[in-house]
């Protein structure tokens, strides 16, 4: 009997910080900051948005291989407006994390694989910037489960009942427009189905179960298996969240937002499974959930 496998990771995020005046000038003025230790530096890049004034790539240094030499690799993006002319005004910078940070190993601590996140506070501290929020971020269960063939199996089934966007829809012939189900295939048959689940009110939230090997069989990223484990089959479920969900889920855990641990937590792949999966759970539920013999029961429980 195949083993089920889960491992939950963050995919994508976007942080925002507050800055100095002095760092935004210098952002402003050179094209070029190189940190004391050397061991990143920005260096600026067109911007492609009419809304940012500055766009740096954040180039950081490790070693690779046993001779001893330095690779440098893009880490993330930083960017910023114009700043105000009333000097009473935030200055806000914008970092978008690269995907791979997520996914290859910095360090193992306590046993615990930690991933490139672990470097952010260090960048952090060095440009003196102060955390504001987390404007994006994307949560990914890797498992060798089949979830969209679970729920679109419960969907067309009279056994459930879909509960959608916190509405239970008791009308079977009800076209329920926030479910989108999409399959590809070849001229013998379907073989891969994607589906996404989105609330009435776009605001940001939404839910992507699909078939992640295919994915990875394109876009070459290696490391992606290499730090879950799964090898044979890998299905994904995604959910994007932004700021205004992440202060609901804290206000609903009766928690205050964890500034100071958060990089930490989020960096350590043993630490942040059960932080990203309640995540999760509680927002996916809010998305879509199912009935069964009255009982409600998350696409988890499928």
């Amino acid at each position: 009997m195949r083993k089920n496998k889960s491992v939950i990771s963050v995919d994508k995020l976007t942080l925002c910080y507050k800055a100095t005046r002095e760092l935004v000038d210098r952002l402003n003025e050179y094209n070029e900051l190189i940190d004391g230790d050397d061991c990143f530096r920005l260096v600026r890049v067109p911007s492609d948005e009419a809304l940012f004034a500055n766009c740096f790539h954040v180039m950081i240094k490790f070693s690779f291989g046993n001779a001893g030499g330095i690779v440098e690799k893009k880490l993330a993006t930083l960017k910023t407006k114009l700043r105000s002319m009333d000097d009473s005004k935030v200055n806000y910078v914008w970092l978008y994390l690269e995907n791979w940070v997520f996914y290859e190993v910095f360090g193992v601590y306590d046993g615990s694989k930690c991933n490139w996140l672990s470097s952010v506070d260090y960048i952090v501290d060095e440009l003196g910037l102060r955390f504001n929020n987390i404007t994006d971020l994307h949560i990914s269960l890797d498992t060798n489960i089949n979830f969209a063939k679970r729920i679109k199996h419960a969907q067309f089934s009279d056994d459930y009942k879909v509960i959608l966007n916190g509405t239970l829809r008791s009308n079977k012939k009800e076209i329920l427009g926030e479910i989108l189900h999409i399959q590809t295939g070849d001229q013998c048959r379907l073989r891969t189905l994607t589906i996404y689940v989105n609330p009435k009110k776009q605001d940001g939230l939404s839910l992507k179960i699909y078939d992640k090997k295919k994915e990875l069989e394109k876009s070459h990223k290696s490391y992606i298996p290499k730090w879950h484990g799964l090898k044979d089959k890998n299905y994904r479920v995604e959910l994007t969240v932004k700021n205004e969900h992440l202060k609901e889920f804290y206000q609903w855990k009766n928690e205050t937002f964890p500034n100071e641990l958060l990089m930490a937590t989020l960096a350590s792949q043993s630490q942040s499974q059960d932080l990203l999966f309640d995540m999760l759970y509680y927002f996916s539920n809010r998305l879509l959930r199912f009935s069964y013999n009255g009982k409600g029961i998350s696409i988890f429980q499928l």
